[in-house]
């Protein structure tokens, strides 16, 4: 495996980008979560039911901005690195409309080195912006794990933002299943990184097979807030930070524990069958 090279990386200019989203994407993304798969739940059914809805999560803006796509440039450097997503935080300056067309610009944060047999690290931002207002609709941060390319003589990666659970029992639990299927969907709305289709590939990653996005989870633990504290009304959430901390595998169940205090909701979110949790340290602040 070759090594990384910073000065490549801060040298290549990632391009602006823009795009139209359609109702149909907010549907599909819900769908990609496992929302719907009750079909008698009134309370999640506007989530995938257009003529009730749809109503959007926060955690679209994670799929209607740019893909990332110049992470698999050649050029950019760090295509013989697979990568896992390690944390996630959206800021939501103004409702996300579940169809429109967004204009942003991705910039790096930062690329950090964790030492040699260890990972890379780079953090991403980028702002969403409406693209016939020009209106910021979101600020997204997140942070890529570079697997294997540690060792490159950056800098070490900064304190992560690790908010500490609360020592009682959760004010409210939600469980949702994940359809074995659930991976095969959820690229739909414009991951397509092989690590969440072939055996092969994700195996050489050092994975038992396929991986469910990170996003997915993400955007599971996003509902679980929003019905368990919002009464179902996702505009409720003003920030969603988690971090990814073990794959999730489609087929398996996640339980999402929520602990409220004042405006902010601490949880985690964990694979019930082996008992491991998937993100920690999550925390949603809401609004009015």
């Amino acid at each position: 495996m070759s090594r990384l090279d910073p000065s490549r990386i801060a040298a290549y200019a990632i391009p602006p980008y823009s795009g139209d989203f359609r109702v149909r994407d907010a549907v599909l993304y819900s769908l990609g979560l496992g929302l719907g798969h009750d079909p008698m739940d009134r309370d999640v059914l506007p989530f995938v039911y257009e003529e009730w809805g749809p109503k959007v999560l926060p955690s679209f803006a994670s799929v209607i901005g740019d893909p990332n796509e110049f992470l698999h440039d050649p050029a950019f450097g760090v295509t013989g690195f697979p990568n896992v997503h390690g944390d996630q935080t959206i800021t939501i300056h103004a409702p996300i409309p579940a169809a429109g067309r967004i204009a942003s610009q991705t910039r790096i944060e930062g690329l950090y080195d964790r030492g040699g047999g260890s990972h890379g690290i780079l953090v991403l931002v980028e702002d969403l912006k409406d693209a016939a207002s020009g209106a910021l609709l979101a600020t997204l941060r997140q942070t890529d794990v570079l697997i294997g390319a540690g060792g490159f003589g950056g800098p070490p990666p900064p304190p992560a933002e690790r908010p500490a659970m609360p020592d009682r029992t959760p004010d409210a639990v939600r469980r949702q299943p994940v359809a074995p299927q659930a991976a095969l969907i959820y690229r739909l709305s414009g991951d397509y990184y092989r690590l969440h289709v072939e055996p092969g590939y994700a195996r050489d990653a050092g994975f038992e097979g396929p991986i469910l996005h990170g996003l997915a989870t993400y955007g599971v633990a996003c509902h679980a807030v929003v019905a368990a504290f919002c009464d179902h009304v996702p505009l409720g959430i003003k920030r969603f930070h988690g971090r990814f901390t073990a794959p999730v595998y489609p087929g398996e169940t996640l339980e999402t524990q929520m602990w409220r205090e004042g405006q902010s909701v601490f949880y985690r979110t964990r694979v019930v069958e082996r008992d491991v949790v998937a993100i920690d340290n999550g925390r949603a602040d809401l609004g009015t």
